[in-house]
Parts: structure tokens; sequence; C-alpha cells
């Protein structure tokens, strides 16, 4: 039993340790989730707002302040921003991805440049530019994708510690069962010390515990002693009668 609740303390202090692990994982996770989601919506609206950029430029209307905007998002989605509270997504794919939509999107501007040169009817640039809404469009599925798989993480780590915080309680139990256990055999064991199993009746020892407790002693009481002959054989006869 000794060596029992040796195992049931270590088993506890490991599981506490490992809850601690997969919730400091879990809120780093969700923190990576909360920014991924602002990458994903922001590398939607580069999507949406260069086919908007195209065709003003398409009809006559030059709006530089927006192709500054997506210089600064895509720059933002690449390397971080403050501005946009944008973060790196470390994801080998979305990365590879963002590279090439941001390489084509040069080409694209060059097209844009054409366009208010020569007209658009004088460039590629409606090719260009539905190549350039496809390139987007898988960096947008590379976020999301690198977003599930942080979702997957958060989901495990939830299951790890429900596991684990059913397991303490199971213990937390045990140990209270145990307690409980223990209690009772205390009592059993100070029956047997200070009471006389013949008789019922406090013993030698019970009373000398009564007589140094100061509290009791505090108010008169009186005490009678007396000694009965042969006491001993009496008790015994009358137990093996009883049984």
């Amino acid at each position: 039993t000794k060596r029992l609740r040796t195992f049931v303390t270590i088993v506890q202090s490991v599981l506490i340790v490992i809850m601690m692990i997969l919730v400091t994982s879990m809120i780093f996770q969700i923190n990576s989730l909360q920014g991924t989601a602002r990458v994903i919506n922001y590398a939607g609206i580069v999507r949406g707002a260069t086919q908007r950029e195209v065709k003003l430029e398409i009809v006559g209307q030059k709006n530089d302040d927006l192709i500054v905007y997506l210089d600064e998002i895509l720059d933002g989605l690449k390397n971080e921003s403050r501005k946009y509270n944008l973060v790196r997504l470390e994801d080998e794919v979305y990365q590879a991805d963002l590279d090439k939509q941001m390489q084509y999107w040069q080409k694209l501007k060059d097209e844009i440049y054409r366009v208010r040169e020569y007209g658009y009817e004088a460039t590629d640039i409606v090719e260009v530019s539905e190549n350039y809404f496809r390139m987007a469009d898988e960096t947008v599925s590379a976020a999301e994708l690198y977003s599930e798989s942080i979702a997957t993480i958060i989901r495990y780590l939830e299951i790890g510690t429900a596991v684990d915080i059913t397991i303490l309680i199971l213990i937390m139990l045990f140990r209270s069962l145990e307690a409980v256990r223990i209690r009772h055999r205390n009592s059993q064991l100070e029956q047997k010390a200070f009471i006389d199993q013949h008789t019922g009746l406090p013993n030698k020892g019970r009373c000398e515990e009564f007589f140094i407790n100061a509290e009791l002693m505090q108010k008169p009481i009186g005490c009678i002693v007396f000694d009965l002959n042969n006491l001993k054989v009496v008790t015994t006869t009358s137990d093996e009668y009883a049984t």
C-alpha cells in the first residue's frame, strides 16, 4: 500500500506537469490561429482588390493609392506588419505560393503601367490578371490549410487535456477514499488503544489522557478508583459463553 501511494503521488505530479504543458501549448496555438485568421482575411482582400484595380485601369481610372495599399499588404503577409496587425505564417507551402504571387504581382503592375500608356487592348492585362487571381487563390487556400492544421492540433490538445484532467480527478477520488479508509483505521486503532475490549469501557490509558486535559480539569471533577478481583476471569468466561 505504501508503494501504491508513492506511485499514485508520482503519477499525479507527472499529470500536473503534462497538463501545464498542454494548456501552455494550447494557448500558443490559439494565438497562432487568431493571427492566421487575419492573414487569410487579408490574403482574400488582396485577391479581390487586385481585380478591382485591374477593372479601374481598364476603364481609364488610375488608382496609385490602391497599388501602394496592395504592396503594403503583400509585404505584411510576407514579413509581418504592425500597421495591419499581420503575422508571418511559418508554412512552406504558403510561403512558396506567396512568393510566386508577389513575383507575378510585379508583372501585373507592369501591365497596368502599359495600359496607362497604350490602352488595355494593346496589353495582356486580362490574361495576366486571371493568372494572378488563380495564384492569389492558391495562396489563400494554403493559408486555410495551415489554419486547419492548427485547429486540428488544438483539438488534440483539448482531448489530451480532458483525459489528463479526468485521470487527475480519478486520482483525487482514490486519495479521498484512501483518506477515509485511513481515518477509519485510525479510529479503530484509537478504540483498541483506549477502550477495554472485554467491557467496552475506557481503559487506564484513556483515563490518564482525560485527567491531563487542561480544558476538562478547569471544572471540579471527582474520580473513584476501585479494584475488582478476578475481573479478567469473569470477562474471559463471558466472552466464551458469548461465542
